[in-house]
């Protein structure tokens, strides 16, 4: 999760900019952008697309993903597994074949954001546009949508909300800074927050909710919700991590 505008690269839109770009079968350039790029995938993406699959949230990891520690903040990440070709393995010569449940770095393009918390441990966001000289033809549309246009036509609210809402973990006042996690740490991050089946399994046993203090009513609803789920994996593992 990029935390500052340090961390960006492209221009910062004024309040209210529209967007200069679109996207679509017309261009020669249609499909060339889903190769050899390093995506990576934040919790609720890997929750999309597993679902979109139809697949266990186990084996969506098995198959497709590829765990590193990010080295400037010491979280686990993940990311995309490419084709041998570089491909995305789920480009088609049609477009995206998981399109409805396209992880938010593939939907928020050619816009990059940062996160940070406010004071009152609100996050706010930041956004830049991509290098507008870039090999895209894409850039340049007549008519551009301003940021919340274009965020609200690419279905990125729900994205928006969950990632914002994990910004409270990843970016937690407490946190050292980088992380050091023992293997065991990192094991149960990537469970909590990406393997949500397992989680579940574990959610699940008669002891967890009392061993953590977790009422019934909170329980009942992630079993029922791989969203409810999630935030109770991110808010069990702020407690275990930095207390």
């Amino acid at each position: 999760m990029i935390e500052s505008e340090a961390e960006l690269s492209g221009r910062r839109l004024s309040p209210g900019e529209a967007l200069p770009f679109r996207c679509h079968p017309g261009l020669a350039c249609f499909n060339s952008c889903c190769r050899n790029k390093r995506l990576s995938l934040l919790p609720y993406d890997v929750l999309r697309l597993s679902r979109g699959l139809g697949c266990r949230s186990d084996e969506f990891l098995a198959n497709h993903v590829e765990l590193e520690i990010e080295a400037s903040s010491g979280w686990p990440t993940l990311r995309l597994k490419l084709a041998a070709d570089g491909r995305c393995p789920f480009v088609r010569d049609a477009g995206c074949g998981v399109y409805s449940h396209r992880p938010t770095c593939c939907r928020i393009y050619p816009l990059a954001r940062a996160v940070r918390l406010e004071d009152e441990g609100e996050p706010s966001e930041l956004f830049v546009i991509a290098d507008e000289n870039a090999r895209c033809m894409g850039f340049g549309a007549p008519q551009g949508l301003t940021v919340e246009d274009w965020t609200r036509t690419q279905g990125l609210d729900a994205f928006r909300a969950a990632n914002n809402r994990m910004a409270r973990l990843f970016l937690n006042p407490r946190r050292p800074r980088p992380l050091s996690l023992s293997t065991a740490e990192v094991h149960a991050v990537i469970m909590a927050l990406y393997n949500l089946d397992v989680f579940r399994q574990s959610v699940a046993q008669p002891g967890f909710p009392a061993r953590f203090g977790l009422e019934s009513a909170t329980v009942t609803r992630a079993l029922a919700s791989d969203e409810a789920l999630l935030e109770l994996g991110q808010d069990w593992l702020a407690v275990q991590l930095f207390g």
